[in-house]
């Protein structure tokens, strides 16, 4: 019996484009979902969204576009964003010291250095995006199932009929792979689809020429755009 991740790349594999993309934005939208309905008014994680200004613009904009959030929640936690930004503009605090503070305090002229180390200081997120963190938790959730699963035949087969992992998912399978024989299989299947969508390309760009404008475009017509999601992953839509 798969486990409930592997259970999802599975069925993620019958869906277009990557799979360990399409399970990872799930977990991602599923834990935004979760943290607008039952974490907004959480202490310890108002402090911690306080201390990254709320989300990363990619993750603020998902929960924005895929109405994840509400307005109310959006209100909260921003309003705690921009408050405790404007306390620290009125506030002079001592950046700490590191190399990046003190290279660029030498290109500030003195009589301006203190206002600008303040509002540099206080536009500066002090933690990583709360969102990006569970992601990463969540892919590495991920990547083990698909690798651990590709020794049984279920996941392989759902793979093969797939269109494969994108090429910053492919690298990670690999980083945890240690057995030959997967590591063998996952470059097999990999290097095929990669051969196939190149010759799509080199059929897309042909018909491009002005000479074989009238043939039409088949499967090839989208091969560019999925190319673009091959080396950098699925789209968020």
């Amino acid at each position: 019996m798969p486990s409930s991740t592997a259970y999802d790349l599975i069925q993620a594999c019958r869906q277009p484009g990557c799979p360990v993309c399409r399970v990872e934005q799930g977990a991602v939208e599923r834990y935004l979902d979760n943290l607008f309905y039952e974490s907004v008014n959480d202490i310890q994680l108002r402090e911690r969204l306080r201390a990254s200004m709320g989300f990363c613009r990619e993750h603020a904009w998902l929960a924005v576009d895929k109405r994840l959030g509400n307005a109310l929640g959006f209100a909260i936690i921003y309003h705690d964003v921009i408050n405790n930004t404007l306390r620290q503009l009125e506030s002079y605090i001592t950046p700490p010291v590191t190399k990046h503070w003190s290279a660029l305090l030498k290109q500030i002229p003195e009589q301006v250095s203190g206002t600008v180390q303040r509002v540099i200081y206080a536009l500066t997120p002090q933690k990583h995006c709360v969102v990006c963190h569970q992601r990463d938790k969540a892919l590495h959730i991920i990547i083990s199932s698909l690798v651990d699963g590709l020794n049984e035949p279920e996941m392989i087969s759902a793979l093969q009929s797939s269109d494969g992992l994108c090429l910053p998912h492919m690298k990670k399978a690999f980083e945890a792979v240690r057995d030959s024989t997967v590591a063998d299989l996952l470059l097999s299947i990999h290097r095929e689809k990669l051969e196939n969508l190149r010759g799509e390309l080199t059929e897309f760009i042909s018909k491009n020429d002005y000479r074989f404008k009238d043939e039409g475009f088949g499967a090839e017509g989208d091969s560019w755009r999925r190319a673009v999601g091959k080396v950098t992953g699925n789209h968020s839509k």
